[in-house]
């Protein structure tokens, strides 16, 4: 089965680099990895709704209350990247700082309102249950499609810290980007089903 040092190797392997022990051995090319790797998984699955890194939970409200316009401040789980779902309703308008989930806010403001504010949510809500993705790290669990996507999106880094060849870094995010990454996305937007988009029809149509 797959370890961290696994994906490691197979990402310095494309370059041509020797392979490590471990990402902390101390070498030149583990402290690459230790530098670029981190950031770079919680990047990806940050981009897409990878089915395999969803997580239930019901959050619990802070001690603390905000200090106007809400009622209950939520601690978000430490390893969530991304909020896909709050209170059995996918999200479907996602901005920098609001996220509104239902068209029935324009009807009642705060009828399914909520602000993430640092690691923190926001809402008139007493009881907040979220689906989410989390910060995967076992590669196991990965989807194996993930997997090459993230071990070639890596290699294309290693390429330019380490062999410094700039040439073999674009091939190596071109593979990633557009093969592996489109595989990876299709296949795992077939598994599970289809929800179905509903509007008001005379708010939305004007």
């Amino acid at each position: 089965m797959p370890s961290q040092t696994d994906l490691l190797n197979d990402a310095l392997g494309q370059i041509g680099a020797s392979p490590i022990v471990a990402i902390d051995d101390g070498t030149v090319a583990a402290n690459w990895c230790a530098t670029f790797y981190p950031a770079l998984r919680r990047s990806m699955l940050r981009m897409s709704h990878w089915r395999f890194a969803e997580t239930r939970a019901a959050l619990a409200q802070d001690a603390a209350v905000p200090a106007f316009e809400f009622q209950f401040s939520y601690a978000l789980p430490a390893d969530m990247i991304k909020l896909v779902e709050y209170n059995s309703v996918q999200l479907i308008i996602n901005s920098p700082d609001v996220l509104l989930v239902s068209y029935v806010v324009f009807l009642a403001p705060y009828a399914g309102y909520f602000k993430i504010e640092g690691r923190h949510l926001l809402t008139n809500d007493a009881e907040v249950k979220i689906v989410y993705i989390a910060d995967v790290l076992d590669p196991n669990i990965w989807d194996p499609l993930f997997y090459q996507v993230l071990a070639t999106w890596l290699a294309s880094k290693l390429a330019k810290a380490i062999t410094k060849d700039s040439k073999k870094a674009a091939t190596l995010i071109q593979e990633a980007t557009q093969m592996w990454a489109p595989l990876a996305l299709a296949v795992d937007g077939q598994e599970g089903s289809v929800v179905p988009y509903q509007s008001d029809d005379l708010i939305w149509g004007r």
